[in-house]
């Protein structure tokens, strides 16, 4: 029965839009939403004490094909990223070195997992973004004077999220040097600061969709947004909330594996 009343209501509804409606299930009045977008559609209900939530591969029709491929041919011409000609090897430089030693970050690099310069002109360890296909998308630079701001610096325009290893479990982290720290045990996938939006959420899913498991490691003051990722990747992935202290970046492997991979699940 909710699945009929979401196919029915999410047949006309076009790519990136929403539809709210009172739930099916609890009978709630306008806490119930349903969002197709990037092949998905995204169900939903707000209300506290309902549970209903979920998601499936959505039926396009002409329209939505048309649209993206047009979507497709924006992207495929905007994608191409330029790097700066400030940007160099890093192993020349001391305090790029400094930083992703301390930072556990030099495995993934000596692997191949991840590929780092130093940006000479706005003193920051920079790392590349790649697609699927390993082409460079973006870059995102770590400040290395505390008198540098911001911290974090997106270099491009993309959306695209970092990820670093090859592994069948996944761990999502806050940052890229967390997800570079987890690499030689688990593939990282890095937010970047990405806020929970449909659009985001949309991406993240495809991204995980053949992973055993995935751990949410996320910062600590980042409970509730552990949680609601916890609430949707759950329909498409088995996944589990860890609870840490402080980033994994700051931890060695041997300790990341002892409190992610051995987390019970």
């Amino acid at each position: 029965m909710l699945h009929k009343f979401i196919d029915d209501h999410s047949r006309n509804l076009q790519e990136g839009n929403s539809e709210r409606l009172s739930c099916p299930s609890c009978g709630g009045i306008n806490t119930f939403t349903i969002t197709k977008m990037q092949g998905f559609v995204l169900w939903n209900c707000y209300k506290a004490s309902c549970s209903v939530r979920g998601g499936k591969d959505s039926e396009r029709t002409k329209s939505d094909i048309s649209n993206k491929l047009r979507s497709n041919y924006h992207v495929t011409c905007t994608e191409t990223f330029l790097e700066p000609d400030s940007f160099t090897n890093f192993r020349e430089h001391p305090k790029p070195n400094y930083y992703l030693k301390k930072n556990n970050c030099m495995e993934a690099i000596d692997n191949g997992d991840a590929t780092v310069k130093y940006d000479y002109r706005m003193n920051r360890a920079v790392f590349l973004i790649k697609n699927s296909d390993g082409v460079v998308v973006d870059a995102v630079g770590r400040a290395l004077d505390y008198r540098t701001t911001p911290k974090w610096y997106r270099y491009g325009k993309s959306d695209a999220l970092f990820t670093c290893g090859s592994h069948s479990v996944a761990a999502i982290v806050e940052d890229v040097a967390s997800a570079c720290a987890i690499s030689p045990l688990a593939t990282g996938i890095a937010l970047l600061g990405t806020n929970l939006k449909t659009s985001s959420l949309a991406s993240l899913w495809k991204l995980l969709k053949g992973f055993d498991h995935v751990y949410l490691c996320l910062d600590p003051d980042a409970t509730r947004k552990s949680l609601d990722l916890h609430k949707y990747l759950s329909y498409i992935v088995p996944c589990s909330v860890v609870r840490i202290k402080d980033d994994l970046k700051y931890y060695n492997k041997e300790e990341i594996r002892k409190l992610v991979l051995n987390n019970k699940y």
